[in-house]
C-alpha cells in the first residue's frame, strides 16, 4: 500500500496532475477544497475509488482518495466535536484498516479552554479508543506540531499523543525507517514562508505494529519541485 499525505494550501484542483499520477491507494489532503470544486472524473488523471470531505470553509477542508478499488466509510461513533480529525474504515474487500485523516488548526477560543491543533488529537484520541484499538491503524496527515515547541509551552499535550499511541502499539513511520527521535528530525515537511531556511518536521503517518513491521519505505517531496505549490512538501509512506 501506499499512502501520501500533503498540506496543498488550498486550490488543490490546480495540483491534482501532481498528486494523483503518484499513483497512491490513500492520499490525505489538508487545506483541501470541498469535492464539488475538483471537477472529478478527469480524462487525463486516474479516477479516484472513493473520497470523503469534511470541512466549514467550501475552500479549505480535508479531504481523503482512495483508489486501486478501496473504498471508504465514516466510522460509526464518529464526532464532530474533533474539528479536521476524519476517522474512516478503508476497505477493499480483502483487507480494512481503521485510517484517521488528520489537519489541525485553530478551532476554538483560547480563553475558553485550549483545545485547539495537537490537543484535538489528544482529545480524540481518548475518545475513539476503540477506534485505535484495532490491529490495522493509520493516522496521518498535518499535525501542526512537533516536539521542540512543547518545549516552549506552544503544544504541551504532543508527548501525551505520542504516549497515547505507543500505549497501542504506534509509531511514525518516518521516524522508524529513518531511526529518528521525535523533535530531533533531519527532514522538513514544512518551510514557514515557504523558505528553505526556515524548515520544520509537522507532518506525520502513525501506522500499527502489524503495518510498521512490513514498512519498506518513506520519502519527502523535494523542496524546489513543491514549494511553489504549498509551503509542505508531501509524505510518501510505502508497506
Amino acid at each position: 500500500m501506499k499512502i501520501i499525505t500533503w498540506n496543498c494550501k488550498m486550490k488543490f484542483r490546480e495540483d491534482l496532475q501532481k498528486v494523483f499520477p503518484l499513483k497512491p491507494d490513500v492520499l490525505v489532503v489538508s487545506e483541501c477544497e470541498n469535492l464539488d470544486r475538483l471537477n472529478l472524473p478527469r480524462e487525463d488523471l486516474p479516477e479516484p475509488s472513493d473520497a470523503f470531505w469534511i470541512g466549514d470553509n467550501q475552500s479549505k477542508g480535508l479531504g481523503v482518495f482512495t483508489f486501486n478499488d478501496y473504498k471508504l466509510k465514516l466510522y460509526e461513533n464518529y464526532s464532530d466535536e474533533f474539528k479536521y480529525l476524519l476517522p474512516l474504515v478503508l476497505s477493499n474487500g480483502k483487507e480494512e484498516f481503521n485510517l484517521m485523516g488528520v489537519w489541525t488548526k485553530k478551532v476554538g477560543d483560547k480563553k475558553k479552554g485550549h483545545n485547539n491543533y495537537i490537543r484535538q488529537v489528544y482529545l480524540a484520541n481518548i475518545a475513539y479508543q476503540e477506534f485505535l484499538s484495532q490491529e490495522n491503524v493509520i493516522i496521518c496527515g498535518d499535525f501542526n506540531s512537533n516536539l521542540i515547541w512543547e518545549r516552549t509551552g506552544v503544544d504541551k499535550n504532543h508527548q501525551d499523543v505520542l504516549d497515547q499511541l505507543s500505549e497501542k502499539g504506534i509509531q511514525s513511520s518516518y521516524h522508524h525507517y529513518f531511526n529518528e527521535e521525535q523533535g530531533k528530525e533531519t527532514q522538513a515537511t514544512y518551510y514557514h514562508y515557504h523558505k528553505q531556511d526556515r524548515p520544520f518536521h509537522i507532518d506525520f503517518c502513525f501506522l500499527s505494529q502489524s503495518l510498521i513491521e512490513k514498512l519498506k519505505l518513506v520519502t519527502l517531496g523535494d523542496f524546489n519541485a513543491w514549494i511553489k505549490s504549498s509551503d509542505h512538501v508531501p509524505m510518501t509512506i510505502e508497506f
